[in-house]
């Protein structure tokens, strides 16, 4: 049985392993830290550590302020008031001046299944895909989230890290590179491409097995960064499948669907296509699974969406 870690857990340990070598760094949170596990890294390192309360407009006011004098700041909360809530400071007093924050968007998808619609993140990607500046990425794994986050931290700018809050099998080995704007390519296949990010690429794995079973060979790849996309990963792939299924948590507008096509289109090709994403309806709370079963993006409606697309 394989082991199950929580990408949550990985980040926070990432930021504790590294807080000793990085004195300017510093963790910001909007009273989620029992949620975030920052509260670790307070433990750990409480003159560093700075609980704003639940106020994200101030949360990446002050985030911006540290930045401006020399800071490396990490602010943490749910992505739906990061990308909601918070979307003017992030855009204004983060993205326009290039200051030097990493912001945690956590919960993201319906990760925070329970809660509902209003905490289920499904707009964060359109909306952190369209400040300009921001590099926005989404981890599949702890090892990914640990890799990634070490280079947000190395990255002199603005960075989004979309993460999901949920335990899922590794994909990754400890020592796998990992580098800004890669995509990564998971399973080799010539019938249909798979794109995917975030825990969404686990049940693209899964759907590309029932699919091999069924006759059909697909190649699944990691879009770990959003922004920038791999475009010529995409191309080289779709090129050889000839079709394109994307999956995301999200809703099927602005995230991972929109920039493929764009892609696709920028470079002069066409291809078989569907979006499997959240479509133009607001959700409810429930188990996660189930969630993603009701709403198109589980791994039976992945799997039937490769089938239609080679059929097309």
């Amino acid at each position: 049985m394989p082991c199950l870690l929580d990408p949550r857990e990985a980040l926070i340990d990432e930021l504790v392993a590294l807080a000793p070598q990085e004195d300017r760094l510093v963790v910001l949170d909007a009273d989620v830290s029992r949620t975030s596990r920052t509260r670790r890294f307070r433990d750990a390192f409480p003159e560093r550590f700075y609980d704003i309360g639940v106020a994200e407009q101030n949360l990446f006011g002050t985030a911006a302020g540290l930045a401006a004098v020399g800071r490396i700041p990490v602010a943490v909360t749910f992505a739906i008031f990061a990308s909601l809530r918070a979307a003017e400071p992030i855009r204004t007093s983060i993205c326009y001046p290039r200051l030097n924050v990493k912001i945690i968007g956590g919960y993201a998808g319906l990760s925070n299944a329970k809660d509902g619609a209003t905490h289920q993140s499904l707009e964060d990607v359109a909306i952190m895909r369209s400040f300009a500046n921001l590099v926005v990425m989404s981890p599949s794994d702890a090892t990914m989230t640990r890799n990634m986050m070490r280079a947000a931290l190395a990255h002199v700018g603005p960075v989004y890290i979309r993460l999901e809050y949920d335990t899922v099998p590794l994909l990754y080995e400890a020592q796998s590179p990992f580098a800004i704007g890669q995509a990564f390519r998971l399973r080799e296949g010539s019938d249909v491409t798979i794109a995917a990010y975030g825990l969404a690429v686990h049940r693209a794995l899964r759907a590309a097995e029932a699919l091999q079973a069924a006759g059909v060979s697909a190649e699944v790849l990691d879009f770990a960064t959003l922004k920038p996309l791999d475009t010529a990963a995409l191309c080289k792939s779709v090129k050889r499948t000839g079709a394109l299924v994307t999956v995301e948590d999200h809703n099927v507008i602005g995230g991972l669907a929109s920039a493929a096509c764009q892609g696709l289109l920028e470079a002069g090709l066409s291809a078989r296509f569907r979006a499997v994403g959240v479509q133009d309806v607001y959700t409810e709370s429930g188990a996660a699974e189930a969630l993603r079963e009701k709403y198109g993006v589980g791994t039976e409606a992945i799997a039937h969406a490769a089938q239609e697309c080679i059929k097309a």
